[in-house]
């Protein structure tokens, strides 16, 4: 019978499936019918994913898209799980050694909300505010979607394929990432009364936009136990969660991480690279979270690497009449660079995931975004290079700088998507990925743990938090080298933090602005501008180019020639 876990290999939590660690590289898609299962297969892929859904209504009450499959409760009394079966059925067919981790969508079907009007939020969203739908502090939400996964466990373990899933990963709310429909914080009557129970009242503001994000995290950790429980605990189970740095307010209901950092039942969080800068290259796509936290607890995390690609086609050309018109029409939905390009920001992500040691999934949204021998070939290059990256004994971080954010500082703005956080906390990661140095990421109550293991720690504090004027008194009087960007820092620029970083001591790698990632193994450089690049070593040593393979270096430095934003990746010995 397959058990999976997460457990510490090489210094970092990976994914290992039947006590053996699984390169954390996998493949989704939302259009079945566009599928590239056997591409992948045929590229080393095994680990999978897909997409399955308990109700029958729209993932975004924003663009109200389309919903992308049949519901297996759509219909009361009713269990429909052939959509299910195929979507196995299609992964083993191409990949016999599949290991799959379905992703399972709780919200509700049209009929239950029919049925409880007053587990629901009190609006829609601002596009639809006529539609209203589950409120994440219903308890009857809560009971419901755990019954629907106890019956769709209890049919995956009726079936021969059982010992191809290999874990769950629970997803709810607007575009399956557990933001609530009404893009308000789910209020309803749910909310309010939940909150009244825990002895909340109108003139505690801030502790009422903090429970907004508590109740999405207990919901999470009480339908993870739901799935342990029903699984006996031997597989592991995700969730899309603790968006910190992307969406920083409190209405985004993420703002709850520290609660399922110690949830025992949450193996690991997901979510896309970082949005900020419309995915264009030259730019650092960086992590949603607070990833070192997330290590830090013994957890693992998956990046969505929905990349768009010259082959990425309007939703409604690939599958018609799914999209409101002007819906998805957004740059961010397309993508203008020429193949060679598209190649590079492929391997870009992947150099990420190895050197800040995490795991993806190629997001192939619309089906065929990848589909040509050249964008494939890279993807069999990007998957051997992840597996032969596992086989060091020390994958764990290298920077010697470390940031902390207070999830909490975000109830302190009455504009809950004010500009400052945005600024502050979303923003400054562009500086951060420009001067030259990798970096780590942690919430605020991590501090005490690691603050020793880093040359110098830098402070994001759009609004001052007892947490994080505790962290400022400790540094001050123990000489802790910090920088606080807060109230009166506009903005974080390039400038600053590379004149913080050669003030304290840090290694820059480079100091061209190009963006350059780095572990005890591994550097990548991707080129912001064509020409000649140098990187300095912390110490002498030799390095090989390894994609593209080739090029060879000795000593304390290197120069490189590179094309605008390509991207190239170099063994360090």
């Amino acid at each position: 019978m397959v058990t999976s876990r997460v457990s510490y290999y090489g210094g970092i939590p990976t994914l290992f499936v039947n006590d053996e660690p699984v390169p954390g590289t996998a493949y989704i898609t939302y259009f079945e019918e566009r599928n590239r299962y056997s591409d992948f297969a045929q590229a080393g892929y095994n680990l999978f994913t897909f997409a399955t859904y308990c109700g029958d209504k729209t993932i975004s009450e924003v663009s109200h898209i389309a919903p992308f499959s049949n519901g297996i409760f759509a219909t009361p009394d009713v269990e429909d799980y052939s959509e299910f079966d195929r979507s196995m059925a299609d992964i083993l067919a191409a990949c016999p050694n599949a290991m799959i981790f379905p992703r399972v969508n709780v919200s509700m079907p049209s009929w239950w909300e029919a049925a409880h009007p007053e587990e629901c939020n009190d609006h829609g969203s601002e596009n639809f505010p006529e539609v209203r739908r589950m409120c994440f502090a219903s308890q009857a939400w809560r009971e419901q979607a755990a019954e629907f996964l106890r019956k769709l466990i209890e049919h995956v373990q009726s079936m021969p394929w059982q010992d191809h899933i290999i874990g769950y990963q629970i997803a709810a709310g607007n575009t399956e990432e557990w933001f609530s429909f009404d893009m308000a914080g789910s209020i309803g009557p749910a909310l309010r009364k939940s909150f009244q129970a825990q002895g909340g009242t109108e003139e505690d503001v801030a502790g009422y936009r903090r429970f907004v994000s508590t109740v999405v995290a207990e919901s999470i950790a009480y339908l993870a136990g739901v799935v342990k429980t029903a699984t006996f605990s031997r597989l592991v189970v995700s969730c899309f969660y603790g968006y910190t740095f992307e969406t920083p307010s409190w209405q985004s209901g993420h703002m709850a991480m520290k609660h399922l950092l110690n949830c025992g039942d949450i193996d690991f969080f997901c979510s896309p690279l970082t949005y900020c800068g419309l995915r264009t290259p030259a730019q650092d796509w960086f992590t949603m979270n607070v990833l070192e936290s997330i290590k830090l607890h013994g957890k693992t995390y998956f990046a969505e690497l929905d990349v768009r690609t010259y082959l990425t086609m309007n939703i409604n050309e690939s599958r018609p009449g799914m999209a409101v018109p002007g819906r998805y029409d957004h740059p961010i939905w397309k993508c203008s660079q020429p193949p060679e390009v598209c190649r590079w920001m492929l391997r870009t992500c992947i150099a990420r995931q190895v050197t800040y040691g995490y795991n993806s999934w190629w997001f192939d949204m619309w089906g065929g975004w990848y589909a040509t021998p050249e964008l494939m070939q890279e993807m069999a290059d990007l998957r051997k290079f992840v597996a032969k990256a596992m086989e060091h004994p020390h994958r764990e971080s290298i920077a010697e700088v470390a940031i902390f954010v207070d999830e909490d500082n975000y109830v302190n703005f009455d504009d809950p998507w004010s500009e400052r956080p945005r600024e502050i906390c979303n923003h400054s990661r562009i500086a951060f990925g420009n001067v030259g140095a990798p970096y780590d990421l942690y919430e605020i109550s991590d501090f005490e743990r690691v603050f020793q293991r880093y040359r110098a720690v830098i402070l994001l504090a759009p609004s001052m938090t007892p947490a994080m004027e505790k962290v400022v008194r400790r540094c001050r009087q123990f000489g802790i080298i910090f920088k606080l960007f807060g109230e009166n820092i506009p903005k974080v620029t390039d400038e600053m933090v590379r004149e913080f970083y050669q003030q304290v001591g840090v290694h820059l790698w480079m100091d061209s602005g190009d963006i350059v990632y780095a572990n005890a193994d591994y550097i990548a450089v991707h080129a912001v501008t064509a020409g000649a690049k140098t990187v300095r070593l912390p110490q002498a040593g030799k390095v090989t180019g390894m994609l593209p393979a080739g090029e060879q270096y000795q000593g304390t430095e290197f120069t490189t020639e590179m094309r605008q934003f390509e991207t190239k990746i170099f063994r360090r010995e």
